[in-house]
Formats: C-alpha cells, sequence, structure tokens
C-alpha cells in the first residue's frame, strides 16, 4: 500500500483488506499490445464494477473508501512491477503516446482511450513493454504533479 502512502495500518484495516483481495485480483485484467518493430505496450484494469463499489463505499464510509481505493491502486501497480520490473524502481508508470495500434486494441477490450490520453478506467495503466524510461518519454510529462511539486526539502 505504499503507492497510496497509508502508512501503517491498524489490524482489522488489515483484515478487511485481505478479505477483498481475492476480488480485487479477480477483477484484474493484462493485456500486451504489440505493434512488432513499432513498440509494445503492457495493458492493465480493473473492471468497471469494481469501481462502482469503491465508488459507494466512499459515499457510505470516506475513510474506508479510501483504503479500498488504495487497494485497488496497490492490485494494479504491484501486477505491472510483477509484468514489467523496471515499473518498480522508478515508481510510475510512463504513458506512451497515441498509436493506432493502442487504439486499435482498447476498442478491441471494450474500453476507450480518449484524447487526454487516460484509459476510460480509474484503475489502470498502458505503458511501454519492456521499460522504456521514465519521465522523458511520458505523453503526461507536462502535466505529472509529480513532476511539478517540490520534492522533499
Amino acid at each position: 500500500m505504499r503507492t497510496a502512502q497509508t502508512g501503517p495500518l491498524p489490524q482489522a484495516d488489515l483484515d478487511a483488506l485481505a478479505g477483498l483481495w481475492p476480488a480485487t485480483l479477480a477483477a484484474l485484467h493484462a493485456w500486451r499490445i504489440d505493434a512488432g518493430a513499432q513498440g509494445a505496450w503492457l495493458l492493465l484494469w480493473l473492471d468497471q464494477a469494481l469501481e462502482q463499489a469503491v465508488e459507494r463505499r466512499f459515499a457510505e464510509q470516506p475513510a474506508r473508501g479510501f483504503l479500498e481505493h488504495a487497494l485497488a491502486v496497490h492490485c494494479v501497480m504491484a501486477a505491472a512491477a510483477s509484468l514489467e520490473p523496471g515499473l518498480a524502481g522508478h515508481g510510475c508508470s510512463p504513458v506512451p503516446p497515441p498509436h493506432p495500434a493502442i487504439t486499435a486494441a482498447v476498442h478491441e477490450l471494450g474500453l476507450s482511450w480518449p484524447e487526454q490520453d487516460t484509459l476510460c478506467r480509474r484503475y489502470a495503466l498502458l505503458t511501454s513493454t519492456p521499460f522504456a524510461g521514465g519521465c522523458e518519454g511520458c505523453a503526461l510529462a507536462g502535466q505529472c504533479p509529480r513532476l511539478r511539486s517540490p520534492g522533499p526539502a
């Protein structure tokens, strides 16, 4: 849960999240988009039903909703780091610039990738594979809060 910066959690919260892990993992999808010499990309996402469940929990119990949100983010990022180890050391997943192969694959999978370079799923990740470096190749670098905010003093 390091990605969400939750800090240490009470045992009761850990137990509740552990109970949600099987359903969260079952909602995870992973896909490799391959365009040969033009590149390859890793696409991960969680089902919309899981997003809606987290939204309902936020409305009912905001603190618990945040923990479930953190679990969903952790699931996607852990899967990405497992499939593409270079991401683990970088701490984020650089978004590739638009490419017709990505657009076609995303649509075939029943998803969409609007002009804003973001997928239609809240818990999703699209990045180059193999890992192609960090921020310099990211289509979102100009709007990245990580790059625009000052580091720790």
